[in-house]
This record gives structure tokens, C-alpha cells and sequence, in this order.
């Protein structure tokens, strides 16, 4: 059944595609309103040299235990996908080790001393732990250093847990709350290192690196960026709009209820009437747009919240087998992750040549942010070539993507500031917040697409 209900959306990513998709199959209709020329958010792929190119925002795959999500990509993507198995290293202590850990694996590579300090520091945490004296995850008090030191140990928090968090936040353990690390890792940081000492694990729940091990991994032949495009075309094709290269200036609240929400586009400033709006947007964005304007501790909250910002340096090369692994994570090195993406599809790039993804997080205008494509090879091929992955004379080309608003930096009062902004949008009828940058939250594609599915039959269900 129609309605002439309208929901503005405002992002085009995943999220926001999502939420559009479900509405229109519901009848309703949608506007979706994207501010980059391509649409899939994180999620998207840019495509330089007409095509002949395909850019993730770093290498993704697609997974999933909902029924529902397996059939929709399924729907959507039909043959278009390959399938392969996860292989994963991290490379610590100028040492390679297979990810996820094994016992044996950091015992034979690790330095004996370091071994054994790794296994007797974190028994005890767990025994100390059994007694009681357990660091909880939702202490107000607690910083990631602590919680780090009391769950696994001193000595795995000295040469791993506290070097790769500061090196890729860039900013002080003792300065981030424990949720920096999204919940699926820590259980996956967690049952992984028990996993070394204990043949099964108990627990129904399946952790990231263990629903890796035994669900198929799906990427698109064409980059990731296709499952976002492939929704945006039923989103079209059932008749809703996606506007591209749209930025949105205001969203203004009327006095019955509904909204209007002003587009800037082209040079020219459109007026939308929406009688629901979704933000996927940046919080701070989203609250600073708001008329009437929103309360002054709303706006200080709400520029607490952060994000970290991701580049991706693409190095075209036509060598091949540049890593021994799909990617690597890297603790002391400029970049935090290498991904070779011929181990992904050889369809991203013309015959014969290969890609090397290289992954900084950076804040936003700092000295990394504001590199160009020859700068970051500078700083990393120093690195590349002393680790024997690929030399100056085998770069062909570079292509760089950036993303300003990749990982929510969770402060350790971020909390009270989150909850402050959500109690604002609850006190708006019509106004919803979703997905990773909007609700300020660790999550994947289809964990976004979940939750997206859920807010449309809610949404429905009000304005019906």
C-alpha cells in the first residue's frame, strides 16, 4: 500500500541505502541525500581512470549469520561475488605471527623470555580475575591501559595491546575508554588468547575472528562499493531519489512536527519536506545544522565526539604475491595495515597488474591528513622496502581515497556526551539517528543493514 509519507535520509552509505530500500518496499518514500559524488560511505568504491580502477576504503569482505542479510545480498548480488577464506597476520616485534594466535605460534616466534612473561602475566590476570578483581568494561574510571593490563596481563599489554592502540589512535591509552575496541574484538582479543591455552572455548556467542574461521566471506568482483550501488539502484528503481554531491545545511524542525531539510547542490540551495528524517551523518554535523538550534550543552557534547580518519595509499605494481597473507596489521610502522588486493580480486585492476592497499589513521588536518599521494609513499616506502615487499622501481602509479569520519573516537567520557546527544534526538518525534557514524558506533555492513531493516519497520509502523 503507498503512502505519500516522505522520509529524508540524510548519508548514502550503507546505512542510510538500507533504511531507504526497506521504506520503499514498505511503500514509502524516500530521499536520500549524499554529499560524495559516489554513494556506500565507508562502504563505497571510488573508481579513477574511468572505471578501470576500483578503490575500497580499505579491503572489506562481506559476512553475516542473519538469514535475512544472506538472502538480500544473495538477492542483490547474485553471481557477482567471490568467495575465499580469511588469512591474517600481525606483525609484532619484527616477527610475523598467524591471526588469529595459537599457542604455538607465539611460542615459536616469539623471544622465549617474552613468551613465557606473555603466558604467566596473563594467567594471572585470570586468576585474578576468578578472585574477583576483574576490571569491569563499564567502570567510569577505568582507561584502556588499565583494562587492558587487568584483562590480559602486564607483559601482553606492555608489547601489544598498549603500543597498537596508541600507534593507531594516536592518542593515550590512559586518554581512550575501554570500548575504543569494538565489542566482537574484544571477545575475539579475549577468547583468541584463551584459545592458546584451552582447546575449546565455551560460550554461544561467535566472536569476529571466529565467525571469520567458519561463515564464507563474499567480495564483490567490482569492489565493495557494489552492494551499496546495487542498492541505490533499487532504491531508484522502486522509485525513490538519491541525490549525489549534496550537502546538507539545515534541518529545520516545523511547528507541526515535521521538517524541513535545506540541500545544498550545484550551487544551489534545495528545500526538502520530510515528515521523518534519518541521520547517518557526523554527530557534531548533525546537531550544528539543527533549527531551532540546539541546547549549548548539547553542542558541547556533541564536539566531544570525535572520529579518526582513514587514507588508504593504493600502489599499482605489476609484481605479484607482494605478502604472504591477504593483509597484515603492523605495530610499529607509519602505516597500521597492508592488504595485497589480488588475494581479494584480480578483477580491481587491468590484467596483469596488482594493488598494494596501505592504511594510515590520522586525525583530520594533522600532518599525515594533509599528505599527498608521493608523501605517504615516502613515508612508508622506507618501511616496504626494508620488510621486502615491494621496491621503488616496481611502483607504477599511486591513488589515494580518504575517509575525514572512519572510527568514532570513544574519549573516556565519551559515554556521558553520547548519551547527552542521544536523549536530544529522543526528544524529537520524527528524528532518528543510525549506523556506525550516526548512532557512534563499531559496527559492519551487515550489522549496519540489520539495524537499518529494524529502524524502516519502526518507522513504518509510527507513521502508518
Amino acid at each position: 500500500m503507498l503512502s505519500n509519507k516522505k522520509i529524508v535520509i540524510l548519508g548514502g552509505g550503507i546505512s542510510g541505502l538500507t533504511v531507504a530500500w526497506r521504506l520503499q518496499e514498505l511503500g514509502f518514500q524516500t530521499e536520500v541525500c549524499e554529499s560524495n559524488e559516489f554513494v556506500g560511505g565507508l562502504a563505497g568504491t571510488v573508481r579513477p581512470e574511468d572505471g578501470r580502477y576500483c578503490l575500497d576504503f580499505g579491503p572489506h569482505f562481506f559476512i553475516t549469520q542473519k538469514q535475512e542479510i544472506v538472502e538480500r545480498i544473495t538477492d542483490l548480488l547474485a553471481d557477482d561475488v567471490v568467495s575465499f577464506e580469511r588469512s591474517a597476520q600481525l606483525y609484532v616485534q619484527g616477527r610475523f605471527l598467524d591471526y588469529p594466535l595459537s599457542a604455538k605460534n607465539v611460542l615459536l616466534n616469539f623471544p622465549l623470555s617474552d613468551a613465557i612473561a606473555s603466558i604467566i602475566t596473563f594467567v594471572w590476570a585470570q586468576l585474578k580475575s576468578a578472585a574477583g578483581y576483574l576490571i569491569r568494561i563499564d567502570s567510569k574510571t577505568v582507561n584502556f591501559g588499565d583494562w587492558a593490563t587487568a584483562n590480559f596481563g602486564n607483559h601482553l599489554a606492555k608489547i601489544f595491546f598498549r603500543p597498537y592502540t596508541e600507534g593507531f589512535w594516536k592518542i593515550p591509552c590512559e586518554n581512550l575508554s575501554p570500548e575504543i575496541i569494538p565489542t566482537s574484538t574484544r571477545l575475539n582479543f579475549m577468547k583468541s588468547l584463551k584459545m592458546m591455552f584451552l582447546k575449546k572455548v565455551s560460550g554461544p556467542a561467535k566472536s569476529l575472528t571466529e565467525r571469520e574461521l567458519v561463515l564464507p566471506l563474499r567480495y564483490p568482483k567490482r569492489g565493495y562499493g557494489v552492494i551499496a550501488e546495487t542498492i541505490a539502484n533499487r532504491v531508484l528503481n522502486m522509485g525513490g531519489f538519491i541525490r549525489q554531491n549534496a550537502r546538507v545545511v539545515k534541518v529545520e524542525l516545523r511547528e507541526d512536527g515535521k521538517y524541513l531539510v535545506k540541500v545544498s547542490q550545484d550551487d544551489n540551495e534545495i528545500e526538502l519536506n520530510a515528515d521523518h528524517v534519518v541521520s547517518t551523518i557526523p554527530i557534531p554535523n548533525l546537531v550544528n545544522m539543527m533549527s531551532p538550534e540546539s541546547p549549548l550543552i548539547v553542542r558541547q557534547s556533541a564536539d566531544k565526539l570525535g572520529y579518526l580518519s582513514l587514507i588508504v595509499l593504493y600502489v599499482v605494481t605489476t609484481t605479484k604475491d607482494l605478502l604472504d597473507t591477504s593483509y597484515v596489521y603492523y605495530l610499529d610502522r607509519p602505516y597500521h595495515r597492508l592488504a595485497e588486493m589480488d588475494k581479494f580480486c584480480d578483477s580491481l585492476f587491468p590484467a596483469g597488474e596488482n594493488m598494494l592497499a596501505v592504511e594510515f589513521s590520522c586525525h583530520r588536518g594533522d600532518e599525515i591528513w594533509n599528505m599527498n599521494e608521493q608523501d605517504l609513499l615516502e613515508l612508508a616506502l622506507p618501511h616496504l622496502e626494508h620488510d621486502n615487499i615491494i621496491l621503488r622501481n616496481e611502483v607504477d602509479k599511486l591513488f589515494v581515497v580518504r575517509a575525514g569520519h572512519a572510527y568514532p573516537i570513544r574519549y573516556l567520557d565519551f559515554r556521558k556526551n553520547l548519551d547527552t546527544f542521544l536523549n536530544y534526538v529522543g526528544e524529537h518525534n520524527n528524528l532518528d539517528v543510525l549506523g556506525r557514524t550516526g548512532e557512534y558506533m563499531y559496527i559492519d555492513s551487515d550489522q549496519c543493514m540489520e539495524r537499518a531493516l529494524v529502524l524502516a519497520d519502526k518507522i513504518a509502523a509510527k507513521l502508518h
